[in-house]
Formats: structure tokens, sequence, C-alpha cells
């Protein structure tokens, strides 16, 4: 025989397992995004890193564009060696700024002088040892407006 249950008591029912329901679901997300956000430290070593990695490959680019120099012809050259690479290096220090909010205007005007101080310098075709102080300083610019420690 079956029981019969007031039609009151079965909407209770009913609203207090979706109420408990949307609790759960509430905690499980809570839970998951806290679990799964960046924060904003981890965000900020993340822009140091790529900060550095920048640097590195401006320095980098000392090697190159003494083999181009001091290259015999048909092998390495200031284009493909050097401004090939730099133009990558803008590019990614235009999206860096973009993931650093805390970068203004004047320190992205610095990161560009920079870049186009060692572009100059490779259309120019100055001495490897110029060059090189060339491509310090726009690195050292680099590393410190991104915040990576020496």
């Amino acid at each position: 025989m079956a029981l019969y249950i007031p039609l009151s008591r079965r909407r209770r029912n009913a609203a207090l397992v979706a109420i408990a329901t949307l609790l759960v679901g509430l905690v499980i997300g809570f839970l998951t995004g806290r679990s799964t956000a960046v924060t904003a430290s981890e965000a900020a070593r993340d822009v140091r890193t790529k900060g550095d990695t920048l640097g590195t490959r401006i320095a980098a680019l000392e090697i190159e564009y003494d083999q181009a120099i001091n290259a015999t012809a048909g092998s390495d050259t200031v284009q493909g060696g050097v401004l090939d690479a730099l133009d990558l290096v803008a590019a990614d220090t235009d999206k860096l700024i973009g993931e650093a909010p805390w970068i203004g205007p004047g320190q992205a005007d610095a990161l560009h002088a920079g870049i186009d101080a060692v572009r100059t310098a490779a259309n120019d075709r100055v001495s490897s040892d110029e060059f090189a102080t060339v491509a310090t300083t726009t690195a050292r610019t680099i590393r410190d407006t991104f915040g990576v420690e020496p």
C-alpha cells in the first residue's frame, strides 16, 4: 500500500533538495576556482621569467652579429642572423608589455628605444664591441623593467 504524502510536504522536500544541490555546487565551484586561479605573484613571476628570456635573447644577438660581420660571402648575414631575430624579440616584447599592466608608457617607450638602438647598430654595421655594448645595455633595460633580479 502506498503512503500518501501531502503536496505541501513534497514541495518542501523538493525545495530542500534543490537548495542543498545548489549549495554543494557553489562550494565545489568555489574550491575548484580557487585551486586553479592564477595568483598575482604567479603572474608576476611568469612575466619576470619571460623578461629574463628576452634579455638573454638580446644578449645572444652579440654572437650572431659577430658571426655575421666576420662571415665570408654566402654564410651568416646581419639580416638573417640579427635583424630577423630582433623582429621576433620586438613582437614578444610587445606581448609581454600587454601581460604586465604595471609597465607604464614611459617604460614601454624605453624598451622600444633600446630595441631600436640594437637595430640601428646592426644596420650601421658598427664594430662588434660597440654592438655588444648596445645589446648589453638593452638587455639590462629589459631585465630592469620587468623586475628581473641580477
